[in-house]
């Protein structure tokens, strides 16, 4: 089976993203996220969005997220925790179809100040099958190009509080809070402007 590489996109955003690399070896980090990049033909940079399950006592219950998850601290490194999250989520094996292409800023959710995150970034040689896991609800390819487009101020409830907050709607989904940090840093460094 042919082994196909990265489209020129991928292999620019790579370049870009080694010139600013926003992470350190040394950033502790608890969760990791991954922004999977596909680059289909006639329809440009795409990135996989998941819906969480909604369980009782999950601060992230039904949001639109990536995939990713915590670091298991005393046995795996972030990148470690990272392709396992993904494979677990989405069934996607990174090390047989992605290339890192590097990495975002470490942030923290607003419900988990506490919590550091690292985003990497990661470029897919093919458009993957997705198999969800057991705490995803639904999955989805999101258009990178159309993300401004989409921007809106949407209402929210967190602890029966209504929030008025920034987000991209797509797919008739609010994408919000950490998720939408992320795609809005990764926007300008596609030179896709908000």
């Amino acid at each position: 089976m042919p082994n196909p590489s990265l489209g020129p996109n991928l292999l620019h955003l790579k370049d870009k993203l080694a010139s600013i690399d926003r992470s350190r070896d040394e950033d502790h980090v608890e969760a990791v996220v991954g922004i999977l990049l596909v680059d289909e033909p006639g329809r440009g940079l795409q990135t996989l969005l998941v819906q969480r399950m909604e369980r009782e006592g999950d601060p992230w219950s039904g949001q639109i997220g990536l995939p990713g998850g915590r670091v298991k601290q005393a046995t795996e490194t972030p990148r470690t925790a990272l392709h396992r999250e993904v494979e677990e989520e989405v069934g996607i094996k990174l090390e047989e179809v992605g290339v890192e292409l590097g990495s975002l800023s470490v942030g923290h959710p607003m419900r988990r100040m506490e919590m550091q995150v690292q985003p990497w970034v990661y470029g897919l040689k093919v458009k993957p099958r997705v198999s969800i896991g057991s705490e995803i609800a639904g999955s989805f390819w999101a258009n990178l190009a159309d993300l401004p487009s989409k921007k809106k101020m949407s209402e929210i409830t967190i602890r029966n509080q209504p929030w008025s907050v920034e987000s991209f709607m797509v797919e008739g989904k609010v994408v919000w809070g950490f998720t939408y940090r992320v795609l809005t840093e990764l926007l300008p460094i596609l030179e896709i402007s908000l």
